[in-house]
């Protein structure tokens, strides 16, 4: 009799330690689905901010093309220079002629 109570209360404590094991697989399986289920998410955020960012990139290589543009545009060629400066010696020239 004494084996047969020995027995059972082995089986007894296998049958807990199997209810407490099907009870953390159930528990990490859905941690694991939440943790999935998050990574996608922050997958997503990822997506939407390099998108985001190449969008800014490419604004901000137009507005620098644009600025080197205006740049180069603002310069005085050297012909409309030479133009300029007779233009302001003859003006000078008649102003002096008045005086």
């Amino acid at each position: 009799m004494d084996q047969l109570a020995n027995i059972e209360s082995q089986i007894k404590a296998l049958w807990e330690k199997a209810q407490q094991a099907g009870e953390l697989i159930a528990r990490l399986r859905e941690e694991k689905q939440a943790l999935q289920s998050h990574n996608g998410q922050l997958q997503q955020e990822v997506a939407k901010l390099r998108a985001e960012m190449s969008t800014r990139e490419q604004q901000l290589h137009k507005l620098t093309t644009t600025a080197n543009e205006s740049k180069t545009a603002a310069i005085i060629s050297n012909g409309e220079r030479e133009q300029l400066t007779a233009k302001v010696k003859e003006l000078l020239a008649r102003i002096d002629a008045y005086l």
